[in-house]
């Protein structure tokens, strides 16, 4: 075979493959947990009304955008809740808020939610969930890349600040959480902004940050599938839809995470059955504790979310716990 058909050869299967991929890619979108939905947030104005909107800021130069959910029967005289939910990886706002409940538990239980979007791993391209997804800045961005030298903490600062004026919100019970990289994003500011936040949450995220020092403890929520194929139990080696990447145990970060927020290193068994394993982390000095809730045999999708993803993509589904139940109950609580 002479040089010519050996190069129309490979450039055949380069396209073979690359069309598998961008195939593989559409079906995987339509599926994963980060899967975006289309947007009809309108732009947020006054006076405000039940619905969803669209909320621009500028931090860093970039403008950053987040959708916000007022709930049925909000009035700016009575400032409710706050929750910020933080997507997935190749995610975005209306996903999370959406297909993980949050905009139906905001009407049913009258507080405001806001999701914002993060910005692609290459900032100033276009989003793309396989070539350039968007993220967050947990710190596990690779030094010196150009999407871990922008602060999503400043960001999340900033559009609080914004939020403050646009949507009266009771700035005593504002809450976050996120899933999978914003879960992790959820421990940064947790450890970062802890002044501006009551209680923090997290589905199938991990600490990424050495040495957290959050200015004072949180009341904190992790929840975890037990067979989670992308952040490993014992940790080691997965699989993303970006390459690999290799992860630490889980009770390796969570013992850290528990030391940061004065806790014992070391949890107590709160309840087990079939389903679930509760551990806690003790207060050493009757501050705020760190709980965990083990969901035994089920994956890395978000517990309870509206729709059916592939076991061969994220692991089982299996758990019937509703994780956006389970942390509103907790936030409430945490403040009472």
């Amino acid at each position: 075979m002479g040089n010519d058909q050996l190069i129309r050869r490979e450039v055949a299967m380069f396209r073979r493959r690359h069309w598998f991929v961008l195939l593989l890619g559409s079906v995987f979108v339509g599926w994963m947990i980060w899967g975006r939905s289309s947007s009809t947030a309108a732009e947020l104005s006054s006076p405000l009304s039940p619905g969803q909107y669209e909320i621009t800021t500028t931090s860093e130069g970039f403008e950053r955008t987040a959708v916000v959910h007022i709930p049925k029967g909000y009035q700016a005289t009575n400032p409710p809740p706050l929750v910020i939910v933080l997507h997935g990886g190749g995610g975005g706002a209306d996903s999370i808020l959406n297909h993980d409940n949050w905009a139906a538990k905001a009407d049913q239980e009258g507080f405001v939610v806001v999701a914002p979007n993060g910005l692609p791993a290459r900032p100033r391209l276009p989003a793309n969930f396989l070539a350039n997804p968007q993220v967050w800045n947990t710190g596990q961005l690779r030094e010196g890349s150009p999407r871990s030298k922008i602060d999503d903490v400043a960001y999340i600062r900033t559009l609080l600040d914004e939020l403050k004026t646009k949507v009266p919100h009771d700035a005593s019970q504002v809450f976050a959480t996120g899933h999978s990289n914003g879960g992790s994003m959820t421990f940064r500011l947790g450890a970062e902004m802890s002044d501006r936040l009551s209680a923090i949450g997290t589905v199938a995220g991990m600490l990424a940050i050495e040495n957290p020092k959050p200015a004072r403890p949180l009341p904190m929520l992790y929840v975890y599938g037990t067979e989670d194929p992308l952040l490993p139990l014992e940790g080691g080696e997965s699989t993303l839809p970006w390459g690999t990447r290799t992860t630490p145990a889980v009770e390796s970060f969570l013992k850290t995470w528990a030391e940061a927020s004065g806790c014992a290193s070391e949890p107590k068994v709160i309840a087990e059955d079939d389903a679930i394993k509760k551990v806690r982390y003790p207060s050493t000095n009757n501050g705020p504790e760190v709980t965990v809730l083990y969901l035994k045999g089920h994956g890395h999708s978000w517990p309870g979310a509206n729709r059916t993803i592939p076991s061969s993509m994220t692991g089982p589904n299996v758990s019937k716990l509703n994780a956006t139940d389970e942390l509103w109950s907790f936030f409430k609580k945490s403040v009472e």
